[in-house]
């Protein structure tokens, strides 16, 4: 794949998470009354809210690795904790529970991107074994 068609694909997908961020933002405060509805839904709040962590993630991602190039990390403070307190806001505005269960299921979530993520990007060589010496001398 080209550089060219790589970073299209980046600007599409930080486009689409944003957008779809935002569609469950509009989601949560649009039907709040229901979320409210028993324990159950309060849960499945907590779980929708964390989506828009992580969309708003993919999202800043993306754009973040368009603006600085494609080695550019999410890095814990300035990204991660950004992102989630986004999606904790949101979902706070609907329950106070379903801003607590956001973090988990955000945590979980975050989780699996990792795990995604270094299967991905992270191709390891394997060591060289180095010649072992069986007595004092010294290879020539």
């Amino acid at each position: 794949m080209s550089a060219s068609a790589s970073s299209k694909s980046t600007l599409v997908s930080s486009i689409i998470s944003g957008i779809l961020s935002l569609v469950i933002f509009a989601t949560l405060r649009f039907y709040a009354h229901w979320f409210n509805g028993s324990q159950l839904h309060v849960l499945i709040g907590g779980f929708v809210g964390s989506w828009i962590f992580i969309f708003s993630l993919t999202c800043l991602s993306n754009a973040e690795s368009i603006i600085f190039g494609q080695d550019f990390q999410a890095k814990f403070i300035p990204e991660i904790l950004f992102c989630l307190s986004l999606a904790v806001a949101a979902s706070g505005m609907v329950h106070r529970v379903c801003a607590t269960t956001c973090i988990l299921f955000s945590f979980v979530g975050l989780f699996f991107i990792n795990r995604i993520s270094n299967k991905h990007y992270n191709n390891v060589t394997p060591p060289v074994d180095a010649p072992v010496r069986k007595s004092g001398k010294k290879f020539k």
